[in-house]
């Protein structure tokens, strides 16, 4: 029988260390903590370090003095910039939250520490609906990427299929028997090779050579370019 193994703590020993943990952080622990959660999952995956180290240069001169505070409220709300209107939207929340934080850190200075508190606690506030829209900015990206690659290699395709039904077609002609094709099983096994080494020359990757007898024999019935070709070139009696 399998011996189970005791865990490491109890339950109790659990809940006293969360309590423990939440209730001795420092007001400059928690003051950090936000300017980390921004940085990292805001300011880094969408607008860089940079913005955010300007941010609060900018947010240190008017700590002390509410007319400048004011003022640079104002800049931020008229400012223009060339993001998106979400991430606009979300960066008006995190220059307001990166305020809070740091007027929370000048109560805390001045020994004001339920003020202090209350001022982190409010951009905390922010903070957690910031990231929330962060993650479905970025979501929403990378769709946006993902869906423009897959349009660029479908495009990609197309062309290399262009390509080979031209080049397909070419062959129906230039290989053509004297008394014209037979069977469309004559022409694909005597294009096979020729298409196979323009495929190779021209680095093609869609249609693969594989598959040539099912996509050759699919073009010569139907294709716009190939079918004409096979129509023109035929024997009278072909199949």
């Amino acid at each position: 029988m399998k011996k189970t193994m005791s865990p490491l703590f109890s339950p109790i020993q659990l809940s006293t260390n969360m309590n423990e943990r939440i209730g001795n952080t420092t007001i400059g622990e928690a003051i950090a903590r936000n300017h980390e959660l921004l940085q990292e999952h805001f300011f880094e995956p969408l607008l860089g370090h940079h913005a955010h180290t300007k941010l609060l240069n900018d947010i240190s001169a008017v700590t002390n003095d509410l007319a400048l505070q004011a003022e640079l409220e104002l800049t931020w709300d008229g400012e223009i910039n060339e993001y998106d209107e979400e991430t606009n939207t979300t960066l008006k929340h995190a220059q307001y939250a990166c305020l809070y934080i740091e007027l929370a850190r000048a109560a805390e200075a001045g020994n004001e520490h339920v003020r202090a508190w209350a001022f982190n606690n409010h951009a905390s506030l922010m903070v957690g609906e910031i990231l929330e829209k962060t993650v479905a900015i970025q979501s929403r990206t990378e769709t946006k990427k993902r869906s423009k690659q897959n349009s660029e290699n479908g495009q990609g395709r197309n062309k290399s299929t262009l390509l080979l039904r031209k080049e397909a077609a070419r062959l129906l002609m230039e290989k053509r028997p004297e008394a014209g094709w037979p069977t469309k099983v004559k022409a694909v096994t005597d294009l096979e090779e020729p298409l196979t080494e323009f495929i190779e020359k021209n680095k093609i990757l869609s249609p693969r050579i594989s598959n040539i007898e099912r996509w050759l024999t699919a073009w010569l019935r139907e294709d716009e370019l190939v079918n004409p070709a096979w129509e023109k070139n035929k024997h009278t009696n072909a199949r």
